[in-house]
C-alpha cells in the first residue's frame, strides 16, 4: 500500500518545507539562503498552492 500526502508545512523563517504522509513519516526540504534559493523556494511554494487543497498547507513564521 502506498502512503498518501497528508500535510505540508511551509516555514518561511527557515526557508523549508516539511512534507508529511498519512503514515506519519515526514521529509524536510531546505533551500539555500541566496538568490537562487529564494527563487526556488518561492516557485515551489507557488506550485504547492496551485496543486493542493489549502487545508493541507500550514504556513509557519518565526515567533519570539
Amino acid at each position: 500500500m502506498d502512503a498518501k500526502l497528508a500535510h505540508v508545512f511551509v516555514n518561511f523563517s527557515k526557508r523549508s518545507i516539511n512534507i508529511v504522509d498519512d503514515e506519519g513519516y515526514d521529509k524536510t526540504v531546505n533551500w539555500k539562503w541566496d538568490e537562487e534559493g529564494s527563487e526556488g523556494f518561492s516557485e515551489t511554494v507557488n506550485e504547492i498552492e496551485n496543486i493542493l487543497d489549502p487545508d493541507m498547507i500550514t504556513y509557519c513564521f518565526a515567533v519570539k
